[in-house]
């Protein structure tokens, strides 16, 4: 029985062998007897090509690889520009007898400039010159005084001590950009103009101690603001009133004034003055505020 099945399984084996065969001769030889159409090629020159270039491969990124901690560098003052060292706004302030404080004041870069000094109060203006120094003698309302100097978007504060500034009584009068206002004091018994009346242009009288009326401030400064003070022993005893000139850049203008007060012991007060100038048919007339202190009361001269 296997014998049969033997000889079966290789006479299937012969018969698939004899039929591969024939199917491939006849397939080739019809292959052969088809013609077949090649399409027409036309030689090239051969193309030269030169190595690549060798290039160094990409450095390996290492994201987790430790980064050392670095200590703070140190904070370092910067220098000050010269240009702004040059500039820097200086004042000063020394003790003059009769409680009186001399202030010297040197802008380099504020030629011919406003400056606006403050004390206690008053504010007056005054002009540097070409090489930007300004200084004024300026009676203080304080024995420990206190200025301050506004010019050129800068601003110095200087400070001295009056020891002798409890023996003076001192009253300002300050206003803004008017011309024709004054101050002034008059003693028992004396004539508005003559005898025993103090102003500005009353010749100063002899010794450390007498009575007079210093002006502050420089005019021709723009928004000009200027003041007159009254000094005088602090046992003094006069009348102040406050003249006003019509002018014709004030005629028929509103004058805005302030009164500040120093006892000498520390002590200040004030009084806001307000009045309306006649028109300018009034020219040279003079319009008095007397009685200053009290009532004010207005009379025409």
């Amino acid at each position: 029985m296997a014998v049969l099945r033997f000889f079966a399984t290789a006479g299937a084996c012969a018969a698939a062998a004899l039929a591969i065969g024939q199917f491939m001769q006849t397939g080739v030889s019809r292959a052969s007897a088809t013609p077949v159409d090649l399409p027409v090629t036309y030689p090239e020159p051969p193309m030269m090509v030169g190595p690549m270039p060798e290039t160094a491969p990409p450095a390996a990124i290492a994201f987790d690889r430790p980064v050392p901690m670095r200590a703070p560098a140190p904070l370092v003052r910067l220098p000050v520009p010269e240009a702004r060292a040059a500039c820097a706004l200086s004042f000063s302030a020394e003790a003059r007898p009769g409680a009186m404080a001399a202030l010297r004041l040197k802008a380099p870069c504020a030629p011919e400039a406003r400056v606006v000094l403050r004390h206690q109060g008053l504010s007056v203006t005054l002009l540097t010159d070409a090489q930007g120094r300004a200084e004024t003698l300026f009676p203080a309302l304080a024995e420990s005084a206190v200025f301050m100097a506004e010019t050129g978007g800068e601003t110095a504060i200087a400070s001295v001590d009056l020891p002798d500034m409890a023996e003076w009584q001192r009253v300002a009068l300050q206003w803004r950009e008017s011309d024709g206002v004054s101050l002034h004091a008059l003693a028992p018994g004396g004539r508005p103009g003559g005898a025993g009346d103090l102003g500005l242009s009353t010749p100063e009288a002899a010794g450390p101690m007498a009575a007079r009326v210093t002006a502050l401030g420089h005019a021709a400064a723009p928004a000009a603001r200027l003041a007159q003070v009254y000094s005088a022993p602090a046992e003094e005893r006069r009348s102040l009133r406050v003249e006003i000139e019509v002018t014709e850049s004030n005629c028929g203008a509103p004058v805005l004034a302030e009164m500040v007060r120093s006892d000498g012991a520390g002590g200040l007060s004030s009084l806001d003055l307000e009045v309306t100038l006649p028109g300018c048919e009034a020219l040279g007339e003079l319009l008095v505020l007397q009685n200053l202190g009290a009532e004010l009361t207005l009379a025409a001269r």
